[in-house]
């Protein structure tokens, strides 16, 4: 019963059920017993968290680096950007350009293209139309506008992360929830990185705040 009153409370269910959710008030975690502060959305795939082909290995649990709108895992993985806004990208529309990070789509990319094109991370809209070969053209997973430039058309499960650095818009499959808190033992401010079904927004005192 707990169990199932958490998951309705979770990030994952609430974005699911409303479609839109906002990187802000108070959280609390199954695996940590603190009361923190939802700050951000960082986008990911499964990529992120396997990632040695590419000379990245990123663990979460490791010591955080955060500035505005950016977050780095570890002083050897590169600086992800985060979001304050998450809402469903199915059936939207995006010109691919440098504003626009579309990672989601690297599981659709041959291996040997992400090793041969050097593949840097967040993947833009540009970099990934310069990422044609001879022997692979992305025309098939994407659709042409009115003025025949290629599009991407947000799918099913997948989310649109905004309100971040400038105007950039970043489409993922999954994400983790940006999360601050003061340290009980240093008094300074801690930072945490949580998945969408461990994040549980808590409700005020008075439910009408």
């Amino acid at each position: 019963m707990v169990y199932s009153q958490l998951h309705k409370s979770s990030l994952f269910n609430l974005l699911h059920e409303t479609g839109m959710q906002q990187a802000e008030g108070r959280v609390r975690s199954k695996s940590l017993l603190e009361e923190m502060s939802l700050i951000g959305f960082v986008p990911y795939t499964d990529n992120y968290l396997n990632l040695l082909d590419f000379g990245i290995n990123i663990d979460l649990n490791d010591h955080l680096f955060v500035a505005p709108f950016l977050v780095r895992f570890s002083k050897d993985t590169p600086v992800y950007p985060f979001f304050k806004t998450i809402s469903k990208a199915e059936g939207k529309k995006y010109k691919l350009d440098c504003s626009l990070y579309i990672d989601s789509i690297i599981d659709e990319i041959p291996d040997y293209v992400l090793k041969w094109k050097n593949l840097t991370r967040p993947l833009t809209g540009e970099a990934f139309l310069k990422m044609r070969t001879k022997h692979w053209n992305p025309e098939s997973l994407l659709e042409s506008d009115d003025n025949g430039n290629p599009q991407y058309v947000g799918k099913k499960d997948e989310w649109e992360l905004s309100c971040g650095l400038g105007n950039f818009i970043s489409i993922s499959n999954n994400f983790l929830c940006l999360c601050t808190y003061m340290n009980k033992v240093t008094g300074t401010p801690s930072y945490a990185v949580l998945t969408s079904d461990d994040t549980i927004r808590v409700l005020p005192e008075n439910e009408d705040e």
